[in-house]
């Protein structure tokens, strides 16, 4: 809800692009390293580097469509297709989550388990540092962006990380004589992908359906407004989030002995107030009643 620095629009330009090859090479990088050292984890986790870029793929559709102007037929603007399309990644890897899953425990089912080549670790190691990098570089413009796509894209790569550890582990285990470790990492893998999929996928639906700003966020606005001169108090404070962008439905209380000119002057200058403030604000329908 604070303001972004002025480049912050342009490196949101190019987060997804740099996901886009970041996950890319990564994903082919892993399951061909994976194929070749007989890691069934290392695969799992170079496919969830491939759910990372059809991720990117929708983010870069969703930012495109969300950033149209608003029409006669959209007077709130499209800025929910970025919900829509976190929603769609997030079933989408929650179907790749159950395949890995039945894929992982069909194996350690049949017995038939031998330790893969320790240079699929090496390749595991490289994934955890890459998306490292690309997490924090999506999850500083998302979040000052306030893009969910975004965000949702960070939190890919940031689960990718803990697969990816998931997968050293195993890997490491199963040469140490514990064979099953590495389909076990590759069920880790599927139940990370699922939890990041159910629980980002229900935010993402919660918001599709205009779930209000957090209560933190609420409660920011709500003292700004008590700062304004002739606000006597705050009634209530509506929100609905359009995308990276926030919609405001306010009633301020003012001195009933006020003139209507006077109190709608007050409301003018609350909305000034918070246009200025908070660059993420959209439009404000506001209103007074007297206290």
């Amino acid at each position: 809800m604070t303001k972004a620095p002025r480049d912050c629009s342009k490196c949101g330009q190019t987060v997804p692009w740099v996901c886009f090859f970041g996950n890319s090479a990564m994903a082919i990088f892993k399951i061909f390293v994976g194929t070749v050292s007989g890691s069934q984890g290392l695969v799992a986790d170079g496919m969830h580097s491939g759910s990372d870029v059809l991720a990117t793929i929708m983010v870069i559709i969703s930012l495109r469509i969300s950033g149209r102007d608003d029409d006669e037929k959209h007077p709130w603007g499209y800025g929910k297709i970025e919900f829509l399309g976190a929603l769609m990644v997030y079933v989408v890897l929650f179907i790749l989550s159950l395949y890995l899953l039945y894929e992982a425990v069909t194996k350690i089912a049949s017995g038939q388990i031998t330790p893969p080549a320790m240079i699929s670790a090496i390749a595991a190691a490289m994934s955890i540092l890459t998306n490292y990098i690309l997490s924090g570089y999506g999850f500083c413009a998302g979040k000052q962006l306030s893009s969910p796509a975004m965000i949702a894209n960070a939190n890919e790569n940031k689960a990718d990380m803990l697969s990816s550890f998931a997968v050293i582990v195993g890997i490491v285990g199963a040469n140490m004589g514990f064979a099953a470790m590495d389909s076990l990492a590759a069920v880790v893998v599927a139940l990370i992908i699922m939890k990041t999929a159910l629980e980002l996928g229900l935010e993402a639906l919660r918001n599709l359906l205009d779930a209000s700003l957090e209560p933190e966020k609420i409660e920011l606005l709500q003292e700004h407004v008590l700062e304004c001169r002739g606000v006597k108090g705050v009634r209530y404070i509506k929100a609905r989030r359009v995308g990276q962008s926030v919609w405001l439905n306010i009633t301020v209380l003012v001195d009933e002995k006020l003139p209507i000119t006077e109190a709608h002057e007050i409301t003018r200058q609350v909305r000034l107030m918070l246009i200025r403030h908070f660059r993420h604000i959209k439009d404000i329908s506001i209103a007074f009643s007297c206290k």
